[in-house]
């Protein structure tokens, strides 16, 4: 997971994807080849016998493909980035872009090493690398100083 910056100028920052989403995914990967690969199989032996075998084979291989497609995209294209408008947030096919002058503030969690960024009434939390935080933070403030910036811990002294 390296951060790239794209030639428009946007920085990239890479999803941290926990080791139960990198699972999930390499099952649906799996399972996604098995079925396509069953009903390629079961049309060559028996074709289309019946009306529903006509719908059935292409829908399941259209659903395993589909599947297939979502899970590498999930693997291979989820990131944050920020431009010098827009703070854009990709999950896969999923993409929702925010005007960065729309952000009020940003909070990190030192418990949970997650940032939440404040666009209005409307918030998200990011699970980037500890490392990038400050950055990506930095990233936001070049293009709108004013944004608040501060820390939250649930932990106490005595």
């Amino acid at each position: 997971m390296e951060k790239k910056t794209t030639p428009s100028g946007a920085k990239i920052f890479k999803y941290k994807l926990t080791k139960g989403m990198l699972a999930i995914a390499i099952v649906v990967l799996a399972l996604s080849v098995g079925g396509a690969a069953l009903s390629v199989y079961r049309f060559a032996k028996s074709g289309f016998n019946e009306v529903t075998d006509f719908i059935t084979h292409p829908l399941l291989i259209l659903a395993s493909l589909f599947c297939f497609a979502l899970a590498i995209s999930i693997l291979a294209k989820s990131q944050y980035a920020v431009t010098d408008k827009d703070y854009i947030m990709q999950f896969g096919f999923i993409k929702s872009t925010y005007p960065i002058k729309d952000i009020t503030k940003v909070v990190y969690d030192t418990d949970k090493k997650k940032l939440t960024v404040f666009v209005g009434e409307e918030f998200s939390v990011l699970p980037l690398c500890a490392d990038w935080q400050e950055e990506f933070v930095q990233a936001l403030r070049t293009v709108k100083p004013s944004i608040d910036y501060s820390f939250t811990s649930s932990k106490t002294e005595d």
